[in-house]
């Protein structure tokens, strides 16, 4: 038996009390013991305890009457009587001080969720054996699953000192997974760092020791002192990875110093870096909308490993999200002559993705054709049926809405999913066609069939909203918010239809400011912040949030709101150059063709 994701319960009293109420006894805590020896930012097999018998004992030393008792513990157990079976093995245990024994009546227990039980059997291993490192790890795991916080740090301290010097690296990374579901988290943090306070000391692990320290802090809510946990272990080994993996784990709850730092270590000429860190800190900077970075971040990447093709498949995605085209059609096709030369067969998901890229591409410059054409090399996988919906928008586009239609009957519907997935690529038909009454009308038949999704209702309410039913809008935006406070698109929304329609502009800022705190640099909100302050006539501060909305993404709407604001302010020229600009990429936009025909712009 290994020791990956045992579930174990904490029993309210000794399996020696009453063994005739095993069923009555109160199970309070599941919890999940995962291995000590696992590496937290690497994968790794995952391994039991290593059994170092320190008496030389195997089943060849036990005694006959020994076995009998084993083979009867286990006959008890067989037959539902745990307990005894339990008793039986624990006993032969402590006379035989064999290890397999043991870990048997460990096992046993832990089967059967008593995690008290467990642990004594464990700590009686221990006892037996103070240098077993299973038994050490037993105690240690089940402690924490306990949540015996107090008690757990010797017992780690213990762990720590026995643990071979090649193992101990990978059992500290692993201390804050072992962590991750205890209650009082400072506490946990607080009690690890004295517990690997020698550590500290040791060249080979000083880095990692203060990256396990810092890890420790962020769970329990203190990203400073994460931060100084990575410039502790970073100065002291400039070279290892564990820092830079923290400092990373930062800069994803955007912590600008973590953000600075990696800044930092990548404009040095050539980084001691890996191909996998480096990728996943272009991940990163693509993730918080840096999209000029983490495209710079995998051009680099790139240059020096040609061969990586899923770089090539990201490069090409962020560069479509940048509005960049031309160079995003170049990157999916490499991405996939390169993924051709690869010995395993292209993944379905990655290969959609870049069909789906490259439709996209030739959808926006008007090559239909080509578009299906990329769209029916999608012939298998969870992406097919989308790839089926598109190829019908595009029938839809071409002006075959009847024959777009017809295709979309022909979706299966035995699975409530099949059938939303029809309802929403009717609803993209319709909403193409400006028809907005059946749009509502399909919307309708979703929501009552899935009444609690809350994405059926948000686009149930822009639907009420193109038909300009606004109490409806708000009542079903009100809804989802009601039900998933976090939902941003939803207060956003609300914010800015209230906006855009000057109505309630002092609540309209607080939905936009709510959804705004949860994706902090959203450009498509920030641009909702600004057209309401910019209705609440402050236009300096509508200039400086729309020009940051803009310069993270360069989309349509945006330079609408911006352009407009800029006029207003006389810088004229300006407006009319990012109108112009803007034009030229997305000639149908409605909030552009609105404003300028509002303004009497001519462009």
């Amino acid at each position: 038996m290994t020791h990956n994701d045992i579930c174990i319960k904490s029993a309210k009293a000794p399996w020696g009390a009453n063994k005739k109420s095993w069923s009555a006894w109160g199970l309070t805590a599941l919890c999940l013991v995962a291995p000590l020896s696992l590496a937290q930012t690497k994968a790794s097999p995952n391994k039991a305890p290593s059994i170092s018998s320190e008496k030389g004992l195997g089943n060849s030393a036990l005694t006959a009457q020994w076995m009998f008792e084993i083979l009867l513990g286990e006959m008890n157990v067989l037959q539902g009587q745990a307990p005894t079976g339990y008793a039986l093995l624990l006993d032969v245990a402590k006379k035989s001080s064999d290890e397999k024994a043991f870990e048997r009546a460990v096992e046993i227990a832990l089967k059967s969720r008593s995690g008290e039980a467990a642990l004594e059997a464990a700590m009686a291993w221990r006892e037996a054996l103070p240098n077993s490192q299973g038994a050490n790890q037993y105690v240690v795991q089940l402690l924490i699953a306990l949540n015996q916080l107090p008690q757990t740090e010797q017992a780690l301290g213990r762990l720590l000192l026995i643990t071979p010097k090649e193992e101990k690296a990978d059992l500290i990374r692993s201390i804050p997974r072992q962590f991750a579901r205890v209650g009082n988290k400072v506490l946990a943090a607080q009690m690890v760092e004295r517990a690997l306070e020698g550590s500290k000391a040791s060249k080979p692990l000083s880095a990692l020791t203060w990256s396990t320290i810092g890890h420790m802090r962020l769970m329990a809510s203190d990203p400073e002192g994460a931060m100084g946990a990575v410039q502790k272990g970073h100065q002291l080994d400039p070279k290892s990875p564990d820092p830079l993996w923290l400092a990373l784990g930062l800069m994803e709850f955007r912590h600008t110093e973590a953000e600075n730092f990696l800044q930092r270590f990548f404009s040095q000429k050539s980084p001691p870096v890996e191909l996998d860190f480096h990728f996943a800190y272009a991940k990163v900077l693509l993730q918080n909308q840096h999209f000029k970075q983490g495209i710079g971040q995998l051009q680099l990447l790139l240059q020096k490993n040609s061969a990586f093709s899923l770089g090539w498949l990201y490069l090409a995605t962020a560069q479509l999200e940048d509005n960049s085209p031309t160079e995003a059609e170049g990157n999916f096709k490499k991405f996939l002559d390169v993924q051709a030369t690869q010995p395993l067969a292209m993944d379905e998901r990655e290969a959609s993705q870049a069909y789906f890229g490259l439709a996209q591409i030739a959808n926006q410059r008007g090559d239909l054709a080509q578009a299906e054409h990329w769209l029916g090399q999608i012939t298998q996988g969870p992406s097919k049926v989308n790839a089926f919906v598109q190829r019908a928008l595009i029938l839809n586009k071409r002006g075959e809405t009847k024959n777009a239609i017809d295709l979309i009957s022909t979706l299966p519907t035995d699975t409530a999913p099949e059938r939303r997935s029809k309802w929403m690529a009717l609803v993209q038909i319709y909403r193409d066609q400006k028809d907005f009454v059946k749009t509502l009308d399909v919307l309708k038949d979703a929501f009552k069939e899935n009444p609690k999704d809350d994405d059926v209702a948000y686009e149930l309410a822009m639907a009420y909203e193109k038909l300009d039913l606004l109490q409806e809008m708000e009542m079903a935006l009100k809804l989802v918010i009601k039900r998933n406070p976090t939902y941003h698109a939803a207060l956003n929304a609300l914010g800015y239809s209230l906006a855009d329609r000057n109505m309630r502009l002092d609540q309209a800022r607080e939905y936009i400011v709510k959804a705004l705190e949860l994706v902090p640099e959203d450009p498509f909100i920030m641009d909702s912040l600004g057209w309401v302050e910019f209705r609440l006539g402050k236009f300096q501060e509508a200039l400086a949030i729309l020009q940051k909305a803009h310069s993270l993404k360069p989309d349509a709407d945006i330079a609408a709101h911006l352009g407009e604001v800029m006029f207003l302010l006389g810088q004229k020229d300006d407006a009319l150059k990012l109108w112009q600009s803007a034009l030229a990429k997305s000639p149908d936009n409605e909030v552009l063709r609105e404003t300028l025909k509002r303004l009497g712009i001519k462009i």
